[in-house]
């Protein structure tokens, strides 16, 4: 009996700069064509990809280093001119608590990040639509879900800056001296760009103006579309970039702030949507995703002191986790004990009726079979022979053995 094996395949974003994380970047087209890999291999996959991490867990009836193997092809083929030394690996336990301690924000740049948990939903609904996320990966997953969830509601862990978005807007509070009376631009509605919106609210900003193809206007500030973001950046203090495609080029902003007054930019993409050679312009300082991580505020403290508690969590949850797929081991143990019983009884069948002079008590006939004793002899010698080599092979124990067959001890 063996529980499914679970292996993990990540880039760990706390030893890699930004520069290096982009060039792992993957989108959903690469998800699509690591899913259609593993539907081919009949692979259970699911990919997380962040601003922060690519992470890609895969389970299958493989062992762990196959599995392993095929998940560093599946990367390495996406991104073949990516740098390796940043990809990490585990299988079994450590990569499950990897998955819950990523779905709680324990790994990553802001500690008790908000978004990896909408980010992990996502990923495990996106392999469930795909066809690719198996009962194991599934198991594990909602798990990480159920944690994570947890995690933010019961403890300190989700205290203060605790989302990209949070810090993002500290961070340039810090730069600028403060906010109040500034005026704002945000590029991008997504996500992120929502949740900067809704900090932005609370920020005393002179103007918010948010630069989205498809956002429709909203009473609480003002929306242009992508062509005339030249427009607006004249009078902009700071920028957010909170979208997936090229937000800044480095003319449009030397047209835009010739004037060298102080400006800040803060670009959340990954791969960078700023041209890094902006922030070289007289007057504008530019940060990327990992300077956010530096960001300290009041609540920092409390979201550390619950690290511990959430961690204890995470194991309770471990081994919760281990004991449901070690139930999928023997779902599927019992599944395979089944179809095996009933190919030998078919092929039994067929036998005892091939030497049978009578044949109309044969398979899809109604006649009664006229030797029932060469049939049910035949029939349990044949269903008990791996059984009894078994047992005379002396593996195993020996009194597990007499309970599960239920022999009496002077059987």
């Amino acid at each position: 009996m063996t529980a499914p094996t679970v292996a993990a395949i990540w880039l760990d974003g706390a030893r890699c700069p930004v520069d290096v994380r982009e060039t792992w970047a993957l989108g959903d087209l690469d998800a699509d064509r690591l899913y259609r890999a593993a539907r081919e291999a009949g692979l259970g996959a699911c990919l997380v990809s962040t601003c922060f991490r690519v992470e890609l867990f895969v389970s299958g009836d493989r062992p762990a280093t196959a599995l392993l193997a095929w998940g560093r092809r599946q990367l390495e083929a996406a991104r073949p001119d990516a740098p390796r030394d940043g990809l990490r690996q585990a299988q079994g336990e450590p990569a499950l608590r990897h998955l819950l301690r990523v779905a709680a924000g324990l790994e990553s740049a802001v500690l008790g990040e908000a978004q990896i948990l909408g980010q992990v939903r996502r990923a495990r609904a996106g392999a469930e639509a795909a066809g690719v996320l198996d009962p194991a990966l599934r198991a594990a997953f909602d798990a990480a879900v159920r944690t994570g969830q947890w995690a933010r509601r019961v403890t300190d862990l989700g205290r203060g800056t605790a989302s990209t978005a949070s810090a993002a807007v500290q961070w340039a509070d810090d730069a600028v001296g403060s906010l109040a009376g500034r005026d704002v631009v945000v590029i991008g509605a997504g996500q992120i760009g929502r949740l900067l919106l809704g900090r932005l609210a609370e920020a005393d900003a002179a103007s918010v103006t948010l630069v989205s193809a498809h956002a429709p206007a909203h009473r609480g500030f003002a929306v242009v579309r992508p062509d005339a973001l030249a427009e607006v950046l004249p009078d902009a203090d700071v920028v957010f970039s909170a979208t997936d495609r090229q937000a800044l080029d480095l003319s449009t902003v030397a047209w835009a702030w010739a004037d060298g007054a102080e400006r800040v930019v803060v670009d959340l993409g990954v791969p960078r949507t700023v041209d890094a050679a902006v922030g070289r312009l007289p007057g504008v300082t530019l940060a990327d995703v990992d300077a956010l991580g530096a960001v300290v505020d009041a609540g920092l403290a409390a979201r550390q002191a619950a690290v511990p508690e959430v961690e204890a969590a995470i194991e309770t949850a471990l081994a919760d986790l281990c004991e449901t797929l070690a139930g999928l081991g023997r779902e599927q143990l019992v599944a395979d004990f089944r179809r095996r019983a009933e190919a030998i009884r078919q092929d039994t069948l067929d036998y005892v009726c091939g030497k049978c002079a009578d044949r109309t008590c044969g398979p899809d006939r109604s006649g009664a079979c006229s030797d029932p004793d060469l049939l049910s002899r035949t029939l349990t010698t044949r269903l008990l022979h791996d059984v009894t080599t078994a047992l005379r092979s002396g593996a195993g124990d020996d009194a597990a053995l007499r309970r599960l067959l239920h022999l009496d001890d002077d059987a």
